[in-house]
């Protein structure tokens, strides 16, 4: 079979790639690997509304819970932020995925299910893909890839890419039935004795339903300290059941190029994803929306060179690779501080002007221009932390 795209991965990224190749009247071919869309769950699912807009999924579908601040927790400091106004909503990641998906196939993008891309090889300006599908292989032939085949790409180990930076957390996801603080509120509890390198958090869903998430950077897995987390934090934790455990690997690192003859790689797979929150379904999106656009000039040109793909990379690195950047100083920020130093930074923000001003500046999507707002105080906060900045990128 011939196609003129193949989208390998049924993500968010893949998915709106998908979507916007195929309405552009383009044959085009969605692969997902798993026999259930969305599943096995690997996301705590809260976003901005402007990921919602940008992902054209109707919010009445797929929102769960509506989010107006955070409780930030160490061992012994709690510092509370916003209140008021609208920060996330808490997506029903699942069907999430499945809008998306459906959204690709109405477009008129094929969608193969428990359909995997095994192998590569370019001929005459295609690139034959090998896929699997339940045990039987076939190939079928393209002019352009378009990879959103997540944080342990196969596409990227195939074109043999170097990193600029390299990082692979471990993620361990519950969900839970309990009464939190409030429906309104997430938590967020950091420490190195119970998520080393990273944060745990605990996200209300209503009704009395929970996720609960911890992620680590040092090689342990987050499941060894779930009980730490528990007894560090009993209020937040009291008569909380656990009902179901999920995994997965959240990708921190950013590619030296994220293309090449007749392919892009996007969402996870390219590195889209937040340092300081490891969140990927914004970014991913966004670099979806210049593949799509990018791609589907190349199609017209029929030029998928490398010259003509590396006009992807240039817009999404001008679009969000600044955020991306400088995420990775604040998260090398963030592991140059010790726990006492952690406790300190909260109880300076806790003054009424610094919490007015991440109250006003705080996006998630977008920490950076908070940290710049924050840029006039930050040497006299770090001086009082006793740290030195990390270097710029």
């Amino acid at each position: 079979m011939k196609y003129d795209a193949v989208v390998i991965g049924a993500g968010p990224a893949g998915s709106a790639a998908a979507r916007e190749i195929a309405a552009n009247g383009f044959k085009t071919l969605l692969l997902e690997e798993h026999p259930t869309m969305g599943q096995p769950l690997h996301c705590a699912g809260l976003v901005t509304l402007r990921t919602l807009a940008l992902s054209q999924v109707d919010e009445s579908t797929v929102v769960m819970n509506r989010i107006y601040g955070a409780y930030i927790n160490t061992a012994g400091h709690e510092l509370k932020l916003g209140g008021k106004q609208l920060r996330a909503v808490v997506m029903d990641r699942v069907r999430f995925d499945q809008e998306m998906a459906r959204g690709a196939q109405e477009s008129g993008a094929e969608l193969l299910m428990s359909t995997r891309a095994v192998g590569f090889e370019r001929e005459n300006g295609h690139v034959n893909v090998q896929i699997e599908s339940r045990g039987k292989q076939a190939t079928v032939q393209t002019r352009l890839v378009v990879a959103a085949d997540g944080a342990h790409s196969r596409t990227a180990r195939w074109l043999g890419l170097r990193p600029r930076y390299h990082e692979i957390l471990a993620g361990l996801g519950i969900e839970s039935r309990g009464e939190p603080r409030s429906e309104a509120m997430v938590e967020v509890f950091a420490g190195q004795n119970i998520a080393p390198g990273f944060f745990a958090w605990m996200i209300p869903l209503s009704g009395g339903r929970i996720r609960v998430g911890i992620a680590t950077a040092n090689g342990h897995k987050p499941v060894h300290y779930l009980d730490r987390l528990r007894e560090t934090f009993p209020r937040q934790f009291k008569g909380l059941e656990f009902v179901r455990f999920y995994g997965g690997s959240i990708p921190m690192r950013l590619w030296e190029r994220t293309y090449d003859d007749n392919i892009m790689l996007v969402g996870d797979a390219a590195g889209q994803v937040k340092p300081t929150s490891g969140g990927g379904i914004y970014m991913g999106l966004v670099g979806a929306k210049h593949a799509a656009e990018v791609g589907i000039d190349a199609l017209r040109r029929d030029d998928v060179s490398t010259e003509s793909l590396s006009e992807y990379q240039r817009r999404w690195m001008a679009d969000i690779g600044g955020e991306l950047l400088q995420g990775s100083v604040l998260r090398r920020l963030y592991l140059s501080t010790s726990d006492e130093q952690k406790e300190r930074a909260l109880a300076i923000l806790s003054q009424p002007y610094l919490r007015r001003l991440v109250n006003s500046f705080g996006d998630i999507d977008y920490p950076s221009r908070l940290y710049g707002k924050l840029n006039k105080v930050a040497p006299f906060i770090m001086r009082l932390l006793g740290i030195s900045a990390p270097p710029q990128p």
